[in-house]
């Protein structure tokens, strides 16, 4: 059943297309023949490329990107995506400037006073709130939660996987969330009897007009969780344009695309809903596949993220002393359960020792660990850093690889100096 909502075809204006260079020397060679020797300056002259203006009701990158960290480094620019590495993550609440962005099509430049959410499907009664009605008819809670791009970390698989080259410690963040509960705004539309999925829907829009909106569904029981919400905040503020201003959902701790920016429409369905956010992209195979193989038949829709750390402090190659403390310190997190144990290792893996970790906090944040290193020796040393969760599931030395590249999770590691 699809209750309306609609799928087409990909958006094909997601891909910035550049001249091959085949084609531009043909086409230099045909301007020397034209106009006699071709200057050899000109061959050294790059390429500029130029996209499109920026479609009206969008955002620019350049201002998108203005409020960004110089550290945030971006990996597209139509669609959008930037990040930053792991030791700009030394924070216990994730910076605006800091959290990572991931657009499938353009920034929408919404307007708050006049943005209406929608609940419809599977309903009792079909029901429609603007951002302040939100506000005043449902408890407002502020929680903690992580999100994180499926494909974060997809530049450590080999063979490459197809998709955005996220960093091994790019695209992820755990920001402070404000909004409500979606599970009060569904049963305040009444959930009927057969509904098993719940799909978002925002207002975003490719440069074409047959781009694929954007929908994705999480099954009920996940969008009745405690901690799925509809925010409207953001770090004690308000959501920023580029992350979902006025409204969106945020599903802690599952893929990033379930977490739909700008979202106007909420559907229940009888089934999981069929579309290209769901069956072309954002799927991994149900078991491993050899490197380099094609995605099975029977692959499955991403979603809980598997247990990952990393390591925030110290950055690559920084210089230490003999004899003085050196405090790692990173992050650990899970999609669905919980952090049991971070370990390091300052032999390569021979041997592992248990970090200090932190047990608070809200039930979808990361949790901070620390261990406090002596250096004895000078020279070049390494520190990895693996967590285990409460179902015993250990980081891998190297993620499973797969067609799409998600869910990297490999072991992290750092080199620093140790001086005399």
């Amino acid at each position: 059943m699809s209750h309306g909502l609609k799928s087409v075809s990909p958006d094909q204006d997601s891909v910035v297309h550049k001249p091959s260079r085949r084609k531009f020397i043909a086409r230099m060679a045909g301007a020397a023949v034209a106009g006699g020797a071709m200057p050899q300056q000109l061959w050294a002259q790059p390429v500029a490329v130029q996209l499109p203006a920026d479609p009206p009701g969008t955002v620019s990158n350049a201002s998108v990107m203005a409020e960004k960290t110089p550290a945030m480094k971006p990996h597209s620019e139509r669609p959008l995506t930037a990040s930053v590495p792991a030791d700009q993550h030394n924070f216990a609440v994730t910076p605006n400037d800091r959290m990572f962005v991931r657009n499938n099509l353009l920034t929408p430049d919404l307007d708050a006073a006049t943005h209406r959410i929608t609940i419809k499907g599977l309903v009792e009664r079909e029901v429609s709130f603007s951002v302040d009605e939100l506000k005043k008819s449902f408890p407002v809670v502020t929680l903690q939660g992580m999100l994180e791009c499926a494909g974060s970390g997809r530049a450590g698989y080999v063979p490459n996987a197809s998709g955005t080259p996220w960093l091994t410690t790019g695209g992820m963040g755990c920001p402070s969330w404000t909004g409500v509960r979606l599970r009060d705004v569904l049963r305040a539309a009444g959930i009927k009897l057969g509904a098993a999925h719940v799909a978002g829907q925002g207002g975003d829009f490719g440069v074409i007009a047959s781009a694929a909106p954007v929908i994705r569904s999480v099954p009920l029981a996940k969008a009745l969780d405690d901690n799925t919400l509809i925010a409207f905040g953001m770090n004690n503020g308000p959501l920023p344009k580029v992350h979902g201003y006025p409204l969106r959902l945020v599903v802690p701790g599952w893929v990033g695309s379930a977490s739909t920016k700008w979202v106007n429409t909420i559907t229940l369905l009888d089934a999981p809903f069929k579309g290209t956010f769901m069956d072309s992209s954002y799927r991994v195979p149900r078991t491993i596949v050899k490197p380099g193989e094609k995605m099975p038949a029977d692959a499955v829709s991403t979603e809980a993220w598997p247990v990952k750390s990393m390591i925030t402090y110290p950055a690559p190659n920084a210089a230490f002393k003999i004899g003085k403390p050196v405090l790692i310190e990173g992050r650990a997190w899970v999609g669905e359960g919980a952090i049991d144990k971070v370990e390091v290792s300052f032999n390569e893996g021979s041997s592992w020792q248990r970090a200090a970790i932190n047990s608070g906090g809200d039930r979808y944040a990361w949790r901070i660990f620390s261990y406090e290193f002596w250096p004895q020796t000078s020279g070049y040393s390494t520190v990895l850093a693996r967590a285990t969760d409460d179902r015993g599931n250990v980081q891998p030395i190297v993620a499973a690889w797969n067609p799409l590249g998600y869910f990297w999770n490999s072991i992290h590691r750092v080199g620093f100096m140790v001086e005399a």
